[in-house]
């Protein structure tokens, strides 16, 4: 009865929980530090490969070092927030129609001619400049895919514009922009981005423009021109101011190969709970046009939840190719991300490539002569120790992003969850952690159940048997 006793205990027993700080070595990423020499408060910028190992969202299981292996105090901070203001817009300029003028006509009364390139030659158009193009307008003119807007006007830089046209449904249109100050010489103007109007709710859709770096348009016209699809017809653009303050620089990682889930999907298991603020889908395949929605979960047993709508593609000739900008996903925490191809299209022979942005995180400590310092992260089950940063801000009179900055010169990265021959059997979502404690908890049961059964047994057995 003693040895089932003992087995009855130890089925049940579980690992007491360390009550001391834990130790460097049980985080999966260590980093190894240079602070210069300096003496007092520091701040490390936490690059991509320390926040895809933390297993918290609000990173409670990161600590800070010295070189004897105790705890040092430290805090998290933001770099500075850009304007939370939203890109203001100029009025709207009216779209002016261009027309083809015939060989050797003259243009109709009211009109201004003028020549521009049109597929690598000069042709020479009209465009009426006042208001109304009724009476201008002869029945056999031939309307040509562009349209001018008088800029002249604009006093402030723009870097983007807000089309408002009429789009044929599930076609982007390219468009190509350029500024001319008499009409007659015209100067081109890089622009990113294609317009595109899918349908269904919660469709992708598309109406900005973004240029490469900000342009001034006061005292210049500017012209829009597609490629020569039907069903397009624009009415205006509003410029969109240069904004004041550069975004911040967001660290990224690309993602290992994705595991195809079928024709229409492909899924991603992260491993971390670091909430994500953009991803970005790129594909290596020329002429790619795929409408995506991306969906993640925190638990393989929670059902998908949706994240953005977006459109993965890479149209144009080689060398000047224009490619999707990233999806904004608003900082949701999640373990899987899923891709999948909508309105009929599919993932499958699609080289997809998945790269995901991080907010900036910094870590403030007091350095000094007990370096190197370490910076961890990464570990399960880990209470948080941050101090707030308003305390430490509360000791020097220096601005906390102006703190001299230390710098990573070493990195020690665990190796990942062993595997073995199970592996493949598992089924998806399911780690090895995962499998072996369900499968200590199946021990336990066989266990009990062998305790029950000889139990059973003596109770059963007849006397002096």
């Amino acid at each position: 009865m003693k040895l089932h006793a003992m087995l009855l205990a130890g089925a049940f027993a579980l690992p007491a929980l360390g009550a001391d700080d834990p130790a460097a070595a049980s985080f999966a990423w260590r980093a190894t530090l240079d602070t210069s020499g300096q003496s007092g408060l520091v701040r490390l910028p936490l690059p991509a490969e320390a926040l895809a190992r933390l297993q918290t969202r609000n990173a409670a299981d990161l600590r800070v070092f010295d070189a004897s292996g105790a705890p040092v105090a430290f805090a998290f901070a933001t770099p500075p927030q850009p304007s939370a203001a939203p890109r203001q817009e100029t009025g709207a300029f009216r779209a002016l129609p261009l027309y083809a003028a015939p060989a050797g006509a003259a243009a109709p009364k009211g009109t201004l001619q003028m020549r521009v390139q049109q597929d690598g030659q000069q042709q020479s158009v009209w465009v009426q400049l006042g208001e109304g193009n009724s009476g201008a307008t002869k029945p056999a003119a031939q309307r040509l895919p562009a349209v001018l807007f008088d800029t002249r006007a604009q006093k402030d830089a723009v870097s983007g514009f807000v089309v408002r046209a009429q789009l044929p449904a599930n076609v982007p249109v390219a468009v190509t922009l350029s500024t001319s100050p008499d009409l007659a010489s015209w100067t081109p103007l890089p622009v990113r981005g294609r317009l595109y109007r899918f349908e269904g709710e919660g469709a992708p859709v598309n109406d900005q423009l973004e240029l490469s770096a900000p342009v001034q348009l006061q005292d210049r016209y500017l012209r829009l021109e597609w490629a020569g699809q039907e069903g397009i017809a624009v009415e205006s653009v509003a410029g969109l101011l240069a904004a004041a303050l550069a975004q911040r620089e967001q660290p990224a990682l690309t993602l290992p190969a994705g595991i195809a889930d079928g024709p229409n999907a492909v899924e991603w298991q992260l491993g971390f709970a670091t909430p994500i603020a953009r991803v970005e889908l790129t594909t290596a395949r020329d002429n790619t046009l795929l409408p995506v929605r991306i969906l993640g979960r925190n638990e393989a047993s929670e059902p998908w939840r949706l994240l953005a709508n977006t459109l993965v593609y890479r149209l144009g000739a080689a060398g000047q190719e224009s490619t999707n900008p990233a999806a904004v996903l608003y900082q949701p925490s999640a373990r899987w991300l899923r891709v999948e191809a909508t309105h009929g299209t599919r993932l499958e022979g699609v080289p997809l490539t998945a790269r995901v942005r991080f907010e900036p995180v910094e870590v403030v400590f007091a350095a000094g002569s007990a370096g190197p310092y370490q910076v961890v992260a990464g570990r399960g089950a880990t209470p948080p120790a941050a101090l707030p940063i308003a305390m430490l801000a509360s000791a020097t009179t220096v601005k906390v992003e102006n703190l001299p900055a230390a710098r990573i010169v070493a990195t020690q990265v665990d190796a990942g969850p062993a595997t073995g021959w199970w592996t493949p059997w598992l089924p998806r979502g399911v780690d090895n952690k995962t499998a072996g404690l369900w499968a200590v908890l199946l021990a336990g049961v066989l266990l009990l159940g062998a305790v029950a059964w000889s139990l059973l047994r003596q109770v059963n057995a007849k006397p002096g048997t």
